[in-house]
């Protein structure tokens, strides 16, 4: 296994360095490990971990009691519905906060209203529903077990007393609710039959745990549906099948009410901030009740989660999953990680898509989301955990980093490192003039870094004038992948197809675990084979030949190489003049499509289901494939069974009925267009579905088949489909040529 022999050179590399690399006795040990602190008590770790699952990627940040940065909770701008961390960050700060960074926090309903409790700077929000709650009180963190909220309610007129626990909750046909304005601007969003006691507040303010307010009834709706809340305002409500008709009977318009707050966790009515959590997974270094751990989250998933030291110090714990780049972690896996970190008492928090970490990150600009979240896009979720600070602003620069922080470097190459500044509230601003960096290993002229022989850490420190930081190159001395791209497209290089006097410029990247490497043009070497041109020491390459050539750019760098084959000057014996010439080239050189001999292309000749698969899976990458086909003709050692397999996974054919995929037969037009815009979600290609009417327009029009009549007129809306001769020719045969047209079109 590639990963695992490259995560053995690297603890081998980093042995001298680095004495300590146990990071997750969970996930598996550590072969990558970058901190940075961000502030006095506010540190962020990065780190990649290989284990029996494969590779696992964490971010952390910890926190420390009585440090420059500490905890809040918040629920969006109402309990119903959920925020992006992106728009939670926004929010908050239109409210003032000065915010450094975020994770988030409780499970949610799909309506975003959170499953446990909610305290917002002493405001009780939201009840537990009976979960547990992690509550922060003066930076300090600690969990509650299964705490209880009881609202009692008193009638001062009549002496009738009545207890509920469900306060800003989705309304359910079981008890009573409770709702303030906090829930919505909107409504108590509740639907059916129901009645509501509507209360004014007039003794006291907001809802706070062990403490009590005086109401007034002013309004008694017996008519369903939903109401209002209001400002100032209680709704008390049940629905009809909740059969609690008496309580509504208890209270008359006008009737004065005493509201009693009781929390069943004293310590808990201390807090400032508190969020609902999931299972608690241990409790005084112990594992805690695993037994009744959620069995539907068990296994191995990205996760969120808080670990709890006995210093009072805090980890914040997300770690990436559900993807060949991080495994993620069973609920066992995450304890014993932070077991090892030195956490005793540890929750898990709402993780899946959901996970997610975004911070201000020195040397960028706004907020970086450092994580890749499973869903490939921010969730909205019901809750987070921000990091706040209430130092103001400065402007000045009074921290120092490097941008580069955590980088690979290539032993021996010489890169430019970037000083970058943070003021005494952690904003970001210019690093001032005449820094000066001095490198533990490596030498360093002005911002010119060139690392030493030898793999390991190497210890950056920046002064200027009073400002001074640190941060950390991680030197190594190869890489496990090297990439060849065009500079200019971006798109990656396996064969060139060039005219004389034609110039492509080669970017040349390592990757080392799944990491990029920095490295300087003279780490990198190139060799021609053939008389086909020139290259300069940059990766410049300038094709030029006596008549047709052909040979190969030999590239090697960290230990690697690559070779990419070079025709020049050539063009398929068939593609003189061709309208498809310049797609058929392109399709080449991207390596997606070959000609039917050396020398031949082959535009008439028809296409066959196979190819015109295979071709589409080049075009994503040819991604591993887990399964077969399926197809009862479709061998497991044909040319194109992986292109057929990867096809049905995605949903881009499922055969021509009866088990069969027929690889051999001619692939209609009407067909070629179906399986092609299938694969645009695929291929990362952005479209809007075309209108159908659009067909009309084509004298044939009506003739496309009913199941290739809406990728059809997509392509048509995407302009890739234009027609031809006189329509659109559904059932006609597609050739190459025009295969070659449709793909070009798209990639």
């Amino acid at each position: 296994d590639r990963s695992s022999a490259a995560s053995d050179v690297y603890k081998r590399q980093l042995l001298l360095a680095t004495p300590a690399l146990a990071y997750g006795d969970g996930t598996g040990d550590a072969v990558y490990i970058n901190e940075t602190e961000l502030a006095d008590g506010f540190t962020y770790i990065n780190a990649v971990s290989y284990g029996s699952d494969g590779r696992v990627e964490t971010y952390s940040l910890e926190t420390e009691s009585g440090g420059d940065v500490y905890p809040i909770v918040t629920a969006c701008d109402t309990i119903y519905g959920g925020f992006t961390v992106t728009e939670m960050i926004a929010y908050a700060e239109s409210l003032g906060y000065n915010v450094v960074g975020a994770v988030n926090a409780d499970f949610g309903e799909s309506t975003g209203v959170p499953t446990g409790m909610v305290v917002e700077n002493g405001i009780y929000k939201s009840s537990s529903g009976s979960n547990n709650a992690l509550a922060f009180s003066d930076g300090r963190a600690f969990l509650s077990r299964w705490p209880v909220v009881t609202l009692r309610f008193t009638n001062e007129e009549s002496g009738f007393e009545y207890e509920t626990s469900h306060l800003n909750k989705s309304r359910t046909d079981t008890g009573s609710y409770v709702y303030s304005e906090y829930f919505s601007t909107v409504s108590t969003r509740t639907s059916g039959e129901g009645w509501f006691v509507r209360f004014e507040v007039i003794g006291g303010d907001d809802l706070r745990l062990d403490e009590s307010v005086e109401l007034r009834v002013t309004e008694i709706v017996t008519d369903g549906g939903s109401v209002p809340i209001g400002e100032d305002n209680l709704i008390l409500t049940a629905s009809e099948a909740a059969d609690l008709g008496w309580l509504l009977e208890s209270f008359e318009v006008g009737d004065r009410v005493t509201l009693e707050v009781e929390c069943s966790d004293d310590a808990l009515a201390e807090a400032d901030w508190m969020t609902g959590c999931g299972d608690i997974l241990a409790l005084d270094g112990e594992l805690h009740e695993e037994g009744n751990w959620n069995s539907e989250i068990e296994r191995a998933n990205p996760r969120t989660a808080v670990g709890i030291r006995s210093d009072g110090s805090v980890v914040y714990y997300v770690m990436d999953g559900r993807s060949s780049a991080s495994a993620g972690a069973t609920l066992q896996q995450l304890v014993d990680d932070l077991l090892s970190m030195g956490c005793v008492d540890i929750v898990n928090l709402d993780g899946g898509g959901s996970s997610v970490m975004s911070l201000r990150v020195p040397g960028s600009d706004g907020f970086t989301v450092v994580n890749e979240p499973s869903d490939g896009k921010l969730r909205s979720v019901s809750s987070y955990i921000l990091f706040v600070t209430d130092s103001d602003p400065n402007g000045r620069a009074e921290r120092l980093f490097i941008a580069e922080d955590g980088a690979y470097v290539l032993a021996g190459s010489t890169v430019s490192l970037t000083p970058a500044a943070t003021d005494s509230a952690l904003q970001n601003v210019p690093a001032p003039d005449g820094v000066t960096l001095r490198a533990q290993r490596g030498s360093i002229d002005g911002t010119a870094y060139t690392a030493p022989s030898s793999a390991g850490t190497d210890i950056i420190t920046l002064s200027s004038g009073g400002a001074g930081g640190s941060g950390t190159i991680h030197v190594v001395t190869g890489g496990d992948e090297l990439s060849v791209t065009d500079a200019a497209t971006g798109s990656e290089i396996t064969q060139l197809m060039l005219e004389n006097g034609e110039s492509v410029d080669l970017d040349v990247a390592v990757s080392y675990l799944m990491r990029d490497v920095l490295t300087d043009d003279e780490s990198v070497t190139y060799t021609l084979d053939g008389d086909i041109g020139s290259i300069t020491a940059g990766g410049v390459f300038t094709a030029f030949s006596e008549g047709a050539a052909e040979g190969t750019i030999k590239v090697e760098c960290a230990g690697l190489t690559r070779e990419i084959s070079v025709r020049v000057a050539f063009e398929f014996s068939d593609m003189r003049d061709h309208w498809a010439g310049e797609f058929v080239k392109e399709l080449y050189e991207a390596g997606i499509v070959t000609g039917v001999s050396e020398t031949e292309f082959g535009p008439s000749l028809s296409m066959r289901r196979g190819d015109f698969v295979l071709m589409l899976y080049r075009a994503a990458g040819e991604p591993e494939v887990g399964t077969g086909s399926g197809f009862t003709d479709v061998a497991d050692d044909a040319y194109y069974a992986d292109a057929v397999a990867w096809a049905v996974a995605n949903g881009i054919t499922d055969g021509k009925g009866e088990g069969v995929f027929a690889p051999d037969d001619t692939l209609t037009r009407q067909e070629g267009f179906t399986l092609l815009c299938r694969a645009l979600d695929v291929l990362g290609i952005s479209y809007s579905d075309g209108d159908v009417s659009v067909l009309d327009g084509f004298a044939d029009g009506a003739s496309v088949a009913d199941w290739a009549r809406q990728s059809t007129a997509t392509l048509i809306a995407m302009g890739v489909v234009e027609g031809s001769g006189s329509g659109l020719n559904p059932s006609a045969s597609l050739t190459r040529a025009e295969m070659a047209k449709l793909l070009a079109s798209v990639i």
